[in-house]
């Protein structure tokens, strides 16, 4: 079955594609009577906005890929999760691509991957050091990206995670975890 289109809507609706296509990209010259009938023929007709041709239109959507290490452990599989929550909350999508191998041509391949997909921003959330960052991020091909856990020595966008007061705060907490409950 292929998709609906724009057309499809249009006839259903009874108004041209023209007014669907603005209906779609939230015009302001749509009166309200009209915007309700074509949302309703729209969801009706359970139609799906294709941001592929939405791009190649020019459009801007906000796109943002995550290429990072394997979302089988739990600390990346976390973080894309809250990269996903936060990026739904500003009305961005994500696509992740996983680095398959460890290497820094495997993320470079990756980010390659997310490129082609026309993403409008890079999270590399993926151990690198700082002459593999520099390379990954030359592969970028200008478009802006943020690397997760890199050094902080490293001249690139990124976030520092601080492991030694990270690692403090959790013995601390043991320790408080542990004498507390010899006490009881």
């Amino acid at each position: 079955m292929k998709p609906v289109t724009l057309y499809d809507v249009a006839e259903y609706a009874g108004v041209s594609y023209q007014t669907v296509s603005r209906v779609v990209n939230q015009a302001s010259h749509v009166s309200a009577k009209t915007r309700e009938k074509v949302e309703a023929a729209m969801a009706q007709l359970n139609y799906i906005p294709n941001r592929v041709a939405q791009q190649l239109a020019g459009k801007q959507s906000l796109l943002i890929g995550v290429a990072t290490s394997s979302l089988a452990l739990h600390a990346p599989s976390q973080i894309v999760a809250a990269i996903k929550s936060r990026a739904d909350q500003l009305g961005a999508s994500v696509v992740v691509s996983m680095v398959e191998r460890s290497s820094v041509e495997a993320c470079k391949a990756a980010v390659h991957n997310l490129l082609a997909q026309r993403v409008s921003g890079l999270i590399i959330n993926y151990p690198l050091d700082d002459e593999d960052a520099i390379a990954v991020e030359a592969a970028c091909a200008n478009v802006p990206a943020l690397f997760l856990d890199v050094s902080d020595q490293t001249p690139i966008n990124s976030i520092i995670f601080s492991h030694e007061d990270g690692t403090r705060l959790g013995v601390e907490h043991l320790i408080a975890l542990v004498t507390s409950k010899s006490r009881c």
